[in-house]
């Protein structure tokens, strides 16, 4: 695979269909003006009709500016991504609202991180890394009967935790609306060690000198693991053929379009 060059990163080509796109963030210090700030950058993964992965674009929200999110799916558009299956995303109603006007249809799902994000900060890393495994796999038992039995020794493990299980208990709603999914899609649209390791490399940014200052300064450090994991990150043949199958039973009708193509 050819490797992306800075300047083709948020304008280069895309495939017509999408099956999913992911939005995760992390929290990166920028300095301005002499400053430093907190700002979450929102990075967008997407998988294509042909199992390939990629990083589909990085932003700082303009909240000052109602229409941010919606040119950027404009964008997205623009550049050839013409159907999006399913949009992972935390809780952002700009992001959710834009992406129904641009794609219609597009299927909304909470993305277990906001949950992760929200408990993990009453951890510190090291003492958390356990602790984030035995969360997310509440997410990823083959059933929903399965998730229930995980979630009362999940409960009886952390039960000198009040604080934590008051948060868990509030959302385990969302958690089992997840189960409205079969086990292989939630796989799909959850990538968690993927994502887990790209949250680590961005990390790092925090401890550059000096600090970004921009998206574009972002990027430029970016890049190098962005061209590593489009390279080594997309799906072996055999298993994307088993989950393509395994969509196309579900969402034939959407998808039969794209598959002909």
């Amino acid at each position: 695979m050819e490797k992306i060059k800075l300047i083709d990163l948020q304008k280069r080509k895309l495939q017509k269909c999408y099956l999913s796109l992911i939005f995760f963030t992390e929290n990166i210090k920028i300095r301005k003006e002499g400053c430093f700030y907190n700002n979450k950058l929102y990075v967008l993964l997407g998988t294509d009709i042909y199992g390939n992965r990629q990083v589909v674009g990085t932003y700082f929200e303009n909240t000052d500016y109602n229409r941010f999110w919606l040119e950027v799916f404009e964008d997205l558009k623009a550049r050839g991504m013409e159907f999006v299956l399913f949009l992972v995303t935390s809780h952002n109603r700009n992001i959710e609202r834009c992406s129904k006007i641009v794609y219609n249809g597009v299927k909304i799902v909470y993305s277990p991180e906001e949950l992760l994000i929200d408990i993990t900060r009453f951890f510190t890393e090291k003492s958390s890394r356990k602790f984030v495994r035995n969360l997310k796999d509440l997410f990823f038992a083959q059933t929903l009967e399965n998730h229930i039995v995980e979630m009362k020794m999940f409960e009886e493990q952390f039960c000198d935790n009040k604080i934590v299980l008051m948060l868990l208990n509030k959302r385990e709603p969302e958690i089992q609306k997840f189960y409205e999914y079969p086990y292989e899609i939630r796989k799909f649209l959850y990538p968690y060690y993927a994502i887990r390791d790209m949250k680590r490399y961005l990390r790092k940014l925090n401890t550059k000198e000096p600090l970004c200052s921009n998206i574009d300064e972002v990027n430029t450090y970016f890049l190098e693991y962005i061209n590593s994991f489009e390279s080594s990150r997309s799906y072996y043949r055999a298993k994307w053929l088993e989950l393509l199958n395994f969509l196309y039973e579900q969402y034939g009708e959407e998808l039969e379009e794209y598959i002909n193509v």
